[in-house]
């Protein structure tokens, strides 16, 4: 089983971290409804969202051509590096 396979399911929010968040540094991810909870794309199986918001440097709130809000993302299960264990959360379960 690939490390955060079993972490959603259609319909819940996610947050995907570009990289483990760390004290001196802003923290970069992006958080999205699963449409797709096991999405077999090639290399790779992963979570099919679309993008509700985006932090890099600052929130984007709106959709921009700068940003991926609104936009189809795919969140693989697990990473071959740069893995760490809150890389997805489900923001569903945290309310």
């Amino acid at each position: 089983m690939l490390k955060f396979e079993n972490i959603a399911k259609v319909g819940d929010v996610i947050r995907a971290y570009d990289f483990a968040p760390m004290a001196g540094r802003d923290d970069a991810f992006i958080e999205g409804v699963v449409e797709q909870a096991n999405c077999n794309e090639p290399g790779f199986n992963a979570y099919k969202i679309t993008v509700t918001a985006e932090k890099w440097i600052k929130y984007e709130t709106k959709a921009t051509k700068k940003n991926r809000i609104g936009k189809i993302v795919f969140v693989p299960h697990q990473t071959t590096f740069g893995e760490f264990d809150f890389r997805i959360v489900n923001l569903s379960k945290m309310v």
